[in-house]
């Protein structure tokens, strides 16, 4: 493991809720599938263990079951990180936005969060259901976030770290959905480090949330719209290139996708967002794969299942030709954005 410096450390919002929006694999949360012994939410906690960044972890779900989890698969509670249990709420905005208020060092009422101390406090939100994430790529990500230009920072991965997690040669793997940008195909890869009371349109998160699933366009479709309507159609030609783009690419045809991507420029869907959530948003090319390779159903456990020392080794390839950035300086204050 590396040994570099730790820049100043952060707390880390672990989501492991339940509810009717969350899939379920094997008719059971994912956060609880057992994989090489142990739980997937376990193998997740204990990378996060490991990163250097990281001051605390607060996991959120249902606190007894979890509870009950690590304790069955050792994992502890105080060491090397502290862990806190937080009982889920009812929706994902919900068990951020407590989880975010559970972090600071007093309590502050929510009136007065914009002029307090904290207003430029941020938290790392990390899934639970990415058994191959690991320290390396969370600190790469913690050290290539510019929390003095960007209050909302979320990973993307390239498709070309993806590729060889696809299934080969009869052999089972993971083929993912992208955005389709002019600079390329990316995975988001559920890794964002936020300032969330920077964040103007927290109510948001939860519909980005309902829609969040890419494989499917029937997710994608009805949240693109909405953004589209809000914001008075002025980004309805990202709204049609990102869209388009999906279908060209589902119904195979590379010419299509290709012209249409490239009505979607990054800088420019990142403005859109900016906007749309009245922040400074920006997307962070991370080259790892471990965040992006989730669990969305039944066929991509299988494939961890039978690959999963296999694709570790990859990941520990990829982690040796793309080391540590040195740790980045303290942030300086929020700026709040002009939109």
């Amino acid at each position: 493991m590396d040994t570099l410096t730790p820049q100043p450390a952060l707390d880390v919002l672990l989501l492991a809720g339940e509810g009717e929006s969350s899939y379920k694999v094997y008719h059971q949360h994912k956060a609880f599938l057992h994989l090489q012994g142990k739980t997937i939410v376990s193998h997740v906690l204990e990378s996060l263990h490991r990163v250097p960044s990281v001051r605390s972890i607060y996991l959120i779900g249902q606190k007894d079951s979890l509870r009950r989890t690590l304790a069955e698969d050792g994992v502890p509670l105080d060491a090397p990180k502290p862990v806190h249990l937080l009982q889920q709420r009812e929706n994902l905005y919900q068990n951020i936005w407590h989880a975010f208020l559970a972090t600071l060092p007093e309590p502050v009422p929510e009136a007065e969060l914009e002029t307090s101390p904290y207003a430029d406090r941020a938290v790392l939100i990390v899934p639970c259901d990415a058994p191959l994430i690991t320290p390396h790529e969370v600190e790469y990500f913690i050290r290539k976030s510019d929390l003095t230009r960007y209050d909302h920072i979320l990973g993307l991965t390239p498709e070309s770290c993806l590729k060889p997690f696809y299934p080969e040669g009869g052999r089972p793997g993971i083929r993912m959905a992208y955005l389709h940008l002019k600079e390329g195909n990316f995975r988001i890869n559920n890794l964002h480090l936020v300032r969330p009371v920077r964040i103007g349109n927290r109510r948001y998160i939860q519909e980005m949330y309902q829609y969040r699933y890419q494989r499917n366009i029937r997710n994608v479709i009805p949240f693109a719209l909405k953004l589209l309507l809000r914001d008075r159609y002025h980004g309805y030609r990202l709204y049609l290139g990102l869209v388009l783009s999906l279908l060209a690419a589902r119904w195979h045809c590379p010419r299509l996708e290709a012209c249409f991507r490239n009505w979607v420029p990054k800088a420019a869907l990142e403005r859109w967002v900016s906007q749309g959530l009245a922040t400074r948003f920006f997307g962070l090319t991370v080259p790892f794969p471990g965040a992006a390779l989730d669990i969305d159903n039944e066929e991509d456990f299988r494939a961890l299942e039978a690959r999963f020392e296999e694709w570790r080794g990859r990941i520990r390839q990829m982690e040796q030709a793309h080391p540590l950035p040195p740790p980045a300086t303290t942030p300086g204050p929020a700026v709040t954005p002009a939109l």
